[in-house]
């Protein structure tokens, strides 16, 4: 686990799950119509479905997969900003002690 994938690679994650998804239904479809010109109905109505069930499924890796790459870039931004206010925080010492004493909770934070 320590190759965590970027945003970017999940987006690209996301377009191959989505072309992937349209191949499936391409291919349902044309399958399940040469199998419908045989005369077997009942087998061309189960490729469609079963090609419709993987394009959907697809599909929604795909919708998971790029909610994953939004929520990277948006912890990443507030790894960042956390670090740029825990770098200005120590740079001034004088200001970090008013700021630390917290009156909501009732004791020091230290």
């Amino acid at each position: 686990m320590d190759d965590l994938p970027t945003a970017r690679e999940l987006r690209g994650a996301a377009r191959s799950c989505t072309v992937l998804a349209y191949a499936a239904g391409l291919a349902g479809v044309a399958a399940g119509t040469l199998v419908l010109r045989e005369g077997d109905v009942v087998f061309a109505v189960i490729t469609w479905v079963v090609t419709f069930a993987v394009g959907a499924s697809l599909m929604g890796v795909a919708v998971l997969v790029r909610a994953m790459s939004s929520l990277t870039v948006t912890l990443t931004r507030i790894e960042s900003d956390v670090r740029v206010l825990v770098a200005d925080r120590s740079l001034r010492p004088e200001t970090a002690r008013v700021l630390d004493d917290d009156p909501w909770s009732g004791h020091d934070p230290r």
